[in-house]
């Protein structure tokens, strides 16, 4: 292949397949690592689809070790490896300098129309990246190409995609968005449970009755773990290996959240105080004008502007109250903000200089609403409700109201049950070893609750 020299670290399938399978930065470190986690995505991209799709989600959370992964696929599936190709695009200046290489490097990979693979990981670092890929598709060199743009900011992505009408190809599904682990993912990942026992206790619909049991208590024990570490590859794979977190590991997740907001120009005094008040504010409704008052920020919208960005970053799970009548958020109600996931929340309290040491129920007590929040909301729209009293959480499945009360407390106290209890149906998801009923609602283990949470969401 005769291309920038800068490809080269990168795709080393170009010297032979085992070249790449044996010798990627990338996947050699994969396998250095306690753990080696296979996205469900990988089996859902439409590979032998020529198009223009999209992969996004927030930093470190795996996308360029997808692509590795991607590539190592076709390489053994029998793909001619010239016909594959990774660039990462932080090393550009700009636009013009991306479309030179990358027109040079169609060339290369597909100098007769044949299928060929091409991924451009952090698309969102070359200003203009959209631009180029709309001349390469009307120049007919994206014909036969399934090309895959991944970045971090949703945002950036859609508004540029907006300039590719008509071009993004046949397939049925062209964005794609990938998380942290599922409390799920996690515990398949870690081995510790029976699979098929996880499986089936995933499987059953969310209120079905579970006896207490081992399986039980160390599916607690998962959350309990899931807690520290979150859905964060490098957080568990530092739980293996030292029972804790490393400070390397949070100023790295620390510095991905100031570095995009920075780079978005916005203010790090803002972001600090934002991203405190959040905590200090977590599981409470709160519009933006009482969010702007208790900070030095005079304007909603701008702390408005703080929180959309930190949302499409994948480090907030924004609950808007639901308008039961329209199945839709309540525009003008107040809403609820969480951290998506634990893990982010004690990265970012790391980085402010909060303290964080809390036993494992009182972490629990603080980030559960938010972790129930945020699997919900893998799965559609998510929203909490507001009557004589309120619901946590609130979900549609198949056109059926779900309702979701999270409780981790010694015992549940009634006052805090009010608009569950009025409604007579819903899920209680509490610190109980097995099934129960409490005024006839239905009482689970938090951890069994989160597991099917967490299925459903796998399911779309």
């Amino acid at each position: 292949m005769r291309c920038d020299p800068r490809l080269l670290p990168h795709n080393l399938h170009w010297q032979g397949a085992a070249a790449f399978l044996e010798r990627d930065p990338t996947l050699v470190r994969m396998r250095s690592q306690p753990f080696v986690f296979r996205p469900p995505l990988l089996d859902t991209l439409p590979h032998g689809t020529p198009g223009i799709y999209t992969l996004v989600g927030g930093r470190q959370v795996g996308k360029s070790t997808l692509c590795k992964q991607f590539l190592a696929d076709r390489l053994v599936a029998g793909v001619v490896p010239e016909r594959l190709a990774y660039v990462t695009c932080e090393p550009f200046f700009d636009a013009e300098e991306l479309r030179r290489v990358l027109t040079d490097l169609l060339g290369e990979l597909s100098p007769a129309r044949e299928p060929c693979w091409l991924l451009l990981d952090e698309v969102t670092y070359v200003d203009g990246w959209d631009r180029v890929v709309k001349f390469l598709a009307d120049a007919g060199q994206l014909d036969t190409c399934f090309l895959l743009a991944t970045g971090s900011d949703r945002l950036l992505i859609e508004d540029s995609l907006k300039r590719l009408p008509g071009r993004r190809g046949q397939a049925e599904v062209v964005d794609f968005h990938l998380r942290p682990l599922s409390f799920l993912d996690f515990c398949l990942l870690r081995g510790r449970l029976d699979a098929a026992a996880l499986h089936g206790c995933a499987a059953a619909s969310l209120d079905a009755e579970v006896a207490e049991s081992p399986f039980v208590a160390g599916l607690e024990a998962e959350l309990r773990d899931y807690h520290l570490s979150g859905g964060f590859l490098p957080a568990i794979h530092d739980l293996a290996r030292t029972g804790g977190i490393t400070t390397a590991t949070f100023r790295t997740y620390a510095d991905w959240i100031r570095g995009d907001v920075l780079r978005l120009d916005r203010s790090e005094h803002y972001l600090r105080e934002v991203l405190l008040g959040i905590h200090r504010r977590q599981a409470s409704q709160v519009t933006w004008n009482a969010f702007a008052k208790d900070l030095s920020i005079d304007s909603p919208k701008t702390v408005a502007d703080y929180l959309a960005i930190l949302e499409r970053m994948d480090v907030l799970q924004i609950v808007p109250a639901l308008v039961e009548h329209t199945g839709g958020p309540a525009p003008k109600k107040a809403r609820k903000v969480y951290f998506a996931d634990p893990f982010i929340h004690r990265a970012v309290l790391a980085w402010l200089g909060e303290d964080d040491l809390l036993d494992s129920d009182a972490r629990l007590q603080r980030d559960l609403e938010g972790v129930f929040a945020a699997h919900a909301g893998r799965g559609g729209d998510v929203f909490y409700i507001k009557g004589d009293g309120e619901i946590d959480v609130a979900f549609y499945e198949q056109r059926q109201l779900q309702l979701v009360e999270v409780k981790w407390a010694a015992q549940l106290r009634p006052g805090e049950l009010k608009e569950i209890r009025r409604r007579g149906r819903g899920t209680i998801a509490a610190r109980v070893a097995r099934s129960v009923w409490y005024e006839g609602l239905p009482v689970l283990p938090a951890a069994v609750a989160l597991l099917r949470l967490a299925a459903r969401a796998a399911r779309g």
